[in-house]
């Protein structure tokens, strides 16, 4: 089967990513790692409704932060769900996820 274009995406995000959690201290990775994936796993994947302007899924995961550290794993976390957010309806942010999680 050929990759999608949501596929390709998230394969291409967790290189990004995988390069970024490289830059962590070696003991640190694997709990930065955890803890990113745990928080992208808040990623809510129900729809709104038509006509509606959002849901309890319409979630603006910058709105608490001032300034993202990319040291700290939710809060890159939370950086790319935003992107997903802003780019994708909610079926390509399922299978974007997917690859993300399957690549990293």
């Amino acid at each position: 089967m050929k990759e999608t274009r949501a596929g390709k995406y998230g394969r291409n995000l967790a290189i990004w990513i995988g390069h970024t959690i490289e830059r962590i201290p070696k003991e640190e990775r694997e709990g930065y790692k955890t803890r990113f994936l745990e928080e992208l796993k808040t990623y809510s994947l129900t729809p709104r409704k038509n006509g509606q302007p959002r849901n309890e899924g319409c979630v603006h995961e910058l709105s608490e932060l001032e300034k993202v550290d990319p040291g700290n794993p939710e809060h890159l976390a939370r950086l790319v769900k935003e992107g997903i957010h802003l780019m994708y309806q909610k079926d390509t942010s399922s299978r974007v996820l997917d690859a993300l999680q399957k690549y990293l």
